[in-house]
């Protein structure tokens, strides 16, 4: 859950290092932060590019579906149009749809947070490779009602430049 700080030590880019931490300071005693202790002026460099989802229980026979409660302006490019509101697969990604369902399912069910780094399959980024953190947000501070998300966008040319010098593959 929330012990130990390993993850932090696996994230290669700094900007998901400082959103991984602002998320970390919004954590007490053990608990994940409310959707209320994430304050959008406090993260005014990430802002364009933060989501906050939910996932919604299906009815009988039904698969889960995950809804954008937020999503900043940075999104609009990457998809053509808002994306708040909108569900994880209604999303012009193809076959990305199942990846991130088993994403935002794993931070749920396991109650931890998550980063990588994937290709967006939508029509304008496929240039493009996102840098990603997913990370639970609690009501209640143990049951994960919602998953705050920043993405990092570096065109696949940049990737190598983007990455700190001590990430970097030197041939």
């Amino acid at each position: 859950m929330l012990s130990g700080n390993a993850l932090r030590h696996q994230i290669i880019l700094p900007q998901q290092q400082k959103f991984y931490d602002y998320w970390r300071s919004k954590c007490r005693a053990g608990r994940f932060p409310a959707r209320d202790d994430i304050r959008m002026e406090e993260i005014p460099a990430q802002l364009s590019m933060t989501t906050i989802m939910e996932r919604e229980e299906p009815r009988q026979g039904a698969a889960r579906r995950y809804r954008h409660r937020l999503a900043g302006t940075g999104f609009w490019n990457l998809y053509d149009g808002e994306i708040q509101g909108r569900y994880v697969d209604e999303l012009p990604i193809g076959c990305r749809v199942d990846y991130w369902h088993r994403v935002l399912d794993k931070v749920i069910d396991t109650r931890k947070p998550y980063v990588g780094v994937t290709r967006p399959n939508t029509p304008n980024g496929s240039h493009l490779a996102m840098f990603w953190a997913r990370l639970p947000l609690s009501d209640n501070g143990t049951d994960i009602t919602a998953i705050l998300g920043f993405d990092h966008l570096v065109k696949m040319s940049e990737v190598a430049d983007a990455l700190p010098a001590r990430d970097r593959v030197v041939a």
